[in-house]
């Protein structure tokens, strides 16, 4: 065996053995089509070295001429299984040139079997001997050129320019991957079609006196494919290892956030783009009444009061247009409902969450059950004191309001002895007892009114917010006071705005804070002899709110206490205990108001109550 034998034998083996590997990888990922025409190209340029290496040792011209007609065979497989890899590996490269140089080349193998010896030869009339390296010696073609072989060229043109075509376009994608792609495996095809189909015309041709070489220029090729799907198995494998261990990775981080959902002291969902609960912790269960199991893959709208459903759609639908982190209908209450049909009020967070291109919302809900029952607890504790209070207050004028009463019913008594007088001394004439009769109901509906608002102010019951006129509020309020202060010589002024828009209150906890503070007022001038004069006002606020204002002459607050005094306890008062204006600060914020004090420029001190403007009718109170 001379060294020719043994190395197209060595570039036979080499060829098939490389395309068996990617057979085999081919087999484990059916869908890499590009392997499969790797092992065709690569047995098809094994079967070419052995019809190429029977070429070069013939013996006669009718032995090379038939050697040279069956190599033609592996010859258009190899073609053909170029354009398959080139598509299915570059995922680039005009059709219709791979339809025209396959079609080319099929007609090429065609006219082998019909025209002349094969396709380069009409006739094969000698052969010529040529002494290689070594001594070796190979048998080269003396012969008349088949004038089809035209057809042979075109299909290398085509192939060529298909090639070209998708190595350009792959280039462009801008990837270094594929740029390298392009180069090496584009440009070895180009070199091979080019340098084997130049040498195979100038043999053919008698040009060049040698025999036909082509095989080390399809290893070429092979090597070069082969190198580059080597090179994607080892990162397929490496990209394997890699997500392995990110899948270790992500186990190990799903089971710390699943541990820190469930050390979460709040109902906990995750919910996905389509509304799903794909995760759910304990708390949740105990909310919802619903094992874990049962809330994975429901439905979220399922899990509020079938009355809020329509809306609740409404709102997830408008959330994934607008996802960021907040709290949920902040404006109205929400609701979870219980597998047992029992309601709870929650609280709602929502946080949206990317993951791989698709959202998912964290939502994380708070039972405010018990923090309502603490509330009404609360409520209920400081309209008792408010009550208490207000009682309190009353038995500090019970003097006053003894001769608030005591006026009109005095009134109507003189006015009834004289109507019995008049009417024993002149029967006839009822015109003036009919007018006495008249004085005495207007005296008898004064005291009434009177005691209906005190019965009012002594009445415990809970708060009852309703739509007010201020200035109403502030002058029934005032007529309890009329006495005390006209035996203490205050002056009171009224300065109330017009047209002031209605405010959401209770009428007798907002009369307890304005007597309150008009109370305070009087007893801040009760060391002045003169000039003892209250001010009370009501405006309009600039933002939008009305103020009521209790403004007196006297020595005003210290400033140490301007900001205490609304605390429990703290009082600037020789007597009492400083509950007052701590119990009218909690009236004034459960109005969603605020009261504050201030010291006047000229003496004394003006308390500031404000309260916002109603924005819902009567009806929805």
């Amino acid at each position: 065996m001379n060294w020719i034998e043994f190395a197209w034998a060595m570039m036979a083996a080499a060829s098939l053995t490389l395309g068996l590997i990617h057979l085999l990888v081919w087999f484990k990922e059916r869908s890499r089509y590009a392997h499969l025409a790797f092992f065709v190209l690569a047995s098809a340029v094994a079967a070419f070295s052995a019809f190429e290496l029977s070429v070069m040792r013939a013996s006669s011209p009718v032995a090379y001429a038939t050697a040279v007609r069956w190599a033609h065979v592996p010859l258009a497989v190899v073609v053909l299984s170029i354009i398959g890899f080139v598509h299915f590996y570059f995922d680039a490269g005009r059709l219709w040139l791979a339809y025209a140089a396959a079609g080319f080349r099929l007609l090429a193998l065609v006219l082998n079997f019909l025209t002349g010896a094969n396709l380069n030869f009409l006739e094969v009339t000698a052969l010529g001997q040529s002494t290689l390296w070594g001594g070796a010696v190979a048998a080269f073609p003396i012969g008349i050129p088949n004038p089809w072989q035209v057809v042979a060229q075109i299909g290398n043109l085509l192939l060529v320019a298909f090639v070209v075509d998708a190595s350009i376009t792959l280039w462009r994608r801008g990837e270094p991957v594929a740029r390298r792609r392009a180069a090496l495996v584009g440009g070895s095809l180009v070199l091979c079609i080019v340098v084997v189909g130049s040498l195979a015309a100038m043999i053919v041709t008698g040009t060049v006196k040698a025999p036909t070489i082509l095989t080390p220029g399809f290893l070429v090729v092979v090597l070069a494919m082969g190198y580059e799907l080597s090179w994607d198995v080892i990162v397929a494998a490496q990209l394997a290892a890699k997500l392995q261990m990110s899948e270790v990775s992500l186990r190990a981080s799903e089971e710390k956030f699943r541990a820190v959902v469930e050390s979460v002291p709040s109902a906990i969902l995750l919910v996905d783009g389509n509304g799903k609960v794909v995760l759910s912790n304990a708390q949740a269960h105990v909310l919802f009444g619903h094992t874990g199991d049962e809330l994975i893959g429901l439905m979220v709208d399922e899990l509020v009061p079938a009355r809020l459903r329509s809306s609740h759609e409404s709102y997830r639908k408008s959330y994934a247009l607008d996802a960021r982190a907040r709290a949920m209908a902040s404006t109205r209450e929400v609701y979870a409902l219980n597998r047992s049909g029992t309601e709870a009020p929650v609280e709602v967070a929502l946080r949206p969450i990317w993951t791989a291109g698709a959202m998912y919302v964290l939502v994380s809900l708070v039972d405010l059950t018990e923090r309502r029952q603490m509330e009404r607890s609360a409520v209920h504790q400081r309209d008792q004191i408010a009550h208490l209070s207000r009682v309190a207050m009353l038995a500090e004028l019970s003097g006053s309001l003894a001769h608030e009463l005591n006026q009109p019913l005095t009134a109507s008594l003189s006015n009834a002895q004289t109507a019995q007088y008049h009417l024993a001394q002149h029967p006839t004439q009822p015109e003036k007892v009919s007018k006495l009769l008249a004085e005495i109901v207007k005296n008898n509906r004064r005291a009434g009114a009177v005691i209906q608002r005190l019965r009012s102010l002594l009445k415990k019951e809970e708060a009852q917010h309703h739509a007010l006129n201020v200035n109403d509020v502030i002058r029934d309020a005032l007529r309890l006071l009329h006495s005390d202060l006209l035996s203490r010589q205050v002056t009171m002024d009224l300065d109330l705005a017009e047209a002031l828009p209605q405010v959401d209150g209770d009428r007798v906890q907002l009369q307890q804070v304005l007597l309150n503070l008009v109370i305070n007022a009087r007893e801040a001038m009760d060391d002045r002899k003169e000039n003892r004069r209250i001010v009370v006002c009501s405006r309009l606020t600039e933002r939008g709110g009305v103020e009521i204002s209790v403004a007196d002459d006297g020595d005003g607050v210290p400033p140490q206490d301007l900001e205490r005094i609304f605390e429990a306890f703290v009082t600037t008062k020789s007597h009492g205990m400083g509950l007052g204006l701590a119990i009218c600060q909690s009236i004034a914020e459960a109005h969603g108001g605020r009261l504050v004090a201030t010291n006047n420029a000229g003496g004394g001190a003006t308390f500031r109550f404000e309260l916002p403007v109603r924005t819902a009718p009567e009806s929805n109170a």
